[in-house]
């Protein structure tokens, strides 16, 4: 199994393509901690051979720099489809995050697993609010 991509976005959707905006943001910015984050979502696309399809468990995990949960892991079930005269199918998933409270700044990530094993890390951060140009 192969990832051909993955991503942090503001927002996805699969329908017989993926649909996103605002790919590969990699810092939250926040006023104060802890704060929410409204909502953010998380795309991958697999290939997969013949015998590697079919259902699959599928977990995330979003992590602080210290290795902890900041929610509890996020698992479910993704079918990768049989590829039809073919040797490889493509499977695309879309997990959204919501109102997610971050207790303080710094290093997050999504680490992504597929039958227990590590696929995807998309990191990024939280950080204070940028401070307007002098001028």
């Amino acid at each position: 199994m192969k990832v051909d991509f993955a991503f942090l976005c503001d927002y996805a959707e699969v329908t017989r393509k993926v649909n996103a905006l605002g790919i590969g943001f990699d810092t939250i910015h926040a006023a104060q901690t802890p704060c929410k984050h409204r909502h953010f979502s998380v795309v991958i696309q697999l290939r997969a051979s013949v015998v590697e399809a079919g259902q699959k468990n599928v977990a995330f995990h979003l992590i602080d720099e210290d290795g902890k949960d900041i929610i509890p892991p996020v698992t479910g079930q993704f079918t990768i489809p049989r590829p039809k005269g073919a040797t490889e199918s493509i499977g695309r998933f879309v997990m959204e995050f919501g109102n997610i409270e971050f207790p303080r700044y710094g290093s997050y990530s999504v680490r992504v697993t597929l039958e227990g094993m590590e696929l995807a890390v998309l990191s990024f951060r939280v950080s204070p609010l940028p401070s307007p140009p002098s001028q």
